[in-house]
């Protein structure tokens, strides 16, 4: 399918040869999806997870070296491979798995077909009474820092409250689906 190597679509492109550029984009979007899969990303943000891998295939493209002997696909690879694992650690510091905050009437995944609202499907669930003051707090839109300075604690037992939240509240939502 394609007549050049990496290494001649790389001079190409820096002779400003924009056909070469738009077969390099051309070639490495199959990776760029593999990547997606291998990290399980949610398929609502698999576009974003698409675009940010286009951004590291031209960060690549401008910053490859042909003198540090690595092909152009291993380089790329590791450039994409860690820019993906720097997006879901900012993602899972954040919590936007889960929508605790009140932005949102169900807990499920959208994938999902899970009707239950959240209120029902909290008061299914029983928590401490620490986790119930976090809960509280994260749905009215408390920051994490904040709720840790209101109830005289430490951020990690907050962020702690809210891990335990989240699994609680799936294993109830899991048995719900289950029973359907």
């Amino acid at each position: 399918m394609y007549q050049y190597n990496d290494f001649e679509l790389l001079y190409l492109i820096r002779e400003n040869c924009d056909i070469a550029l738009d077969i390099m984009f051309r070639k490495y979007i199959p990776l760029i999806n593999s990547r997606i899969k291998s990290f399980n990303i949610k398929h609502w943000n698999r576009d974003d997870f698409f675009q940010e891998g286009l951004i590291c295939l031209h960060k690549a493209i401008s910053t490859f070296r042909e003198d540090k002997n690595k092909t152009f696909t291993k380089y790329f690879d590791l450039i994409l491979q860690r820019h993906f694992m720097q997006i879901l650690r900012k993602e899972s510091n954040n919590f936007y798995n889960v929508d605790l905050v009140g932005a949102g009437e169900y807990i499920s995944e959208p994938e999902t077909k899970f009707e239950d609202s959240l209120s029902e499907v909290i008061n299914k669930v029983k928590f401490s009474k620490f986790e119930t003051e976090v809960l509280k707090n994260l749905r009215l839109g408390v920051k994490s820092r904040e709720i840790a300075s209101l109830l005289g604690c430490k951020p990690k037992q907050v962020y702690d409250a809210t891990d335990r939240i989240k699994k609680k509240i799936k294993g109830v939502k899991n048995s719900l689906d289950n029973n359907m």
